[in-house]
């Protein structure tokens, strides 16, 4: 199987994902691999709140506060002081009440052009760029994030050519991401230190910076990580020739529903339609498809997609063996921002039109809801008799009878994998 996320929807997810990171200040960095227990107890300690107020008093003396209230061994950096023109006697005010260590001390030191960094297992005050440190080569392993999300299904004739000239891994995108919103003026492309090298072989990112720019980089690939932990499973089942009287039966008047304000609809509804159905609704008409001796009904196999991927589901198995689906189709689910509906856009064949001929329609759907969308129209061709008007012979002819009507179902259902292995590994709630 061979199949692509589209390059533009990688780049917004990437941006999307940086915002949030670049939002926050690096010193919310996780502490380095390679901390010290004291380390590492210092960064937790940055973490708790502290209540603070002090009007026009030395910086040493408040920076002395600070220390004894977070129990955090902090030192003062002559030279960065003097690198900024302060000294350790330089009066400052700060009033806070019940913020992270972390966050007074960003507060107090951002206005003075001063920042903290671990180091020495102590965390030392200095100038901002003194804070940098000397930059040092770090290697990424970014196969996750570089290499294209492939189609989980056949690739549709029209997009065999573009997905064969797809790279088999991107570094350019992620390099381009990383130089323009991590430290921009940093990189050598602009005349600074940092720069960043692929290699192949490893398919990883070698990137030779400061501390607190890698702290950022860490952050960044944490955060579009995360991004990539959302999954979507579909269920899908297919009805062929459902007779008109069928709805009757189960009594939904689908012509009617779709006129209706208070049934739920999808949003940017396609030319295909579609109406949202209560589980009670889908369980009646499975129910009665499968009794119905004129409806066909297919229970397509279940997919489950990574946000955006597209999958193509042409066959369908029974009896142990593979059968085309009457109407192909290619569908691609989005997930919403706030994780509660899914944007489906959905290609069909057109079976009545050339190989490549695709109905499309874009439906928004609740998490967990299904939809029910008119796929075909199709004409039931029966043989009847009828006599020449030239020589009056009786002959076979065939002629078209009452439509009968070809349905999606579909349910999509949102996984968080973060969610799904807090639910695994905590057991059953008592």
């Amino acid at each position: 199987m061979r199949h692509y996320l589209p390059l533009t929807f990688l780049m917004l997810t990437l941006a999307a994902a940086f915002s949030l990171v670049d939002a926050a200040d690096s010193s919310n960095a996780k502490p380095p691999a390679h901390a010290s227990p004291l380390e590492l107890k210092t960064w937790k300690a940055l973490q708790q709140p502290i209540s603070l107020t002090m009007e026009e008093m030395p910086l040493s003396e408040v920076l002395r506060e600070i220390s004894r209230r977070s129990d955090i061994n902090l030192f003062l950096d002559s030279l960065g002081l003097q690198e900024v023109g302060l000294t350790p006697k330089t009066p400052v005010t700060i009033e806070v009440k019940g913020i992270k260590s972390k966050s007074v001390l960003n507060l107090l030191l951002e206005p003075l052009d001063l920042a903290y960094v671990m180091r020495d297992e102590v965390v030392v005050i200095t100038s901002r760029t003194r804070s940098l440190g000397k930059p040092y080569v770090v290697s990424y392993p970014v196969a996750d994030l570089a290499v294209p999300i492939p189609l989980a299904g056949p690739v549709p004739a029209d997009e065999t050519a573009s997905a064969a000239k797809t790279p088999a891994i991107d570094f350019e995108s992620l390099i381009d991401l990383i130089q323009s919103t991590v430290d921009p003026d940093s990189w050598e492309t602009v005349g600074g230190n940092g720069s960043i090298q692929p290699h192949a072989a490893s398919q990883s990112l070698v990137i030779r910076q400061t501390s607190k720019t890698h702290q950022r980089i860490e952050d960044l690939f944490t955060e579009l990580r995360r991004q990539q932990d959302f999954q979507i499973s579909l269920e899908m089942h297919f009805l062929e020739n459902v007779p008109e009287d069928f709805w009757e039966q189960i009594g939904l008047d689908l012509d009617l529903d779709k006129q209706k304000t208070a049934r739920p609809q999808p949003q940017n509804n396609g030319p295909l339609g579609g109406i949202i159905l209560t589980d009670k609704e889908v369980a009646l008409l499975l129910n009665e498809a499968q009794n119905n001796a004129r409806t066909n009904l297919i229970q397509a196999p279940q997919v489950t997609l990574l946000n955006a991927q597209t999958a193509g589901v042409t066959n369908y198995t029974a009896g142990g063996k593979q059968h085309p689906l009457q109407h192909p189709c290619y569908i691609q689910p989005v997930i919403s921002p706030d994780r509660r509906e899914v944007r489906l856009k959905l290609r069909i064949s057109n079976p009545e039109s050339s190989a490549a001929a695709m109905w499309t329609c874009v439906n928004t759907v609740s998490d967990r809801q299904t939809i029910l969308i008119e796929i075909a129209q199709q004409k039931t061709k029966i043989p009847v008799i009828v006599k020449t008007a030239d020589t009056g012979e009786l002959v076979y002819k065939y002629t078209s009878v009452e439509q009968t009507r070809s349905f999606l179902l579909i349910r999509p259902k949102i996984i968080v994998q973060e969610e799904e292995e807090k639910a695994l590994f905590s057991g059953p709630q008592k």
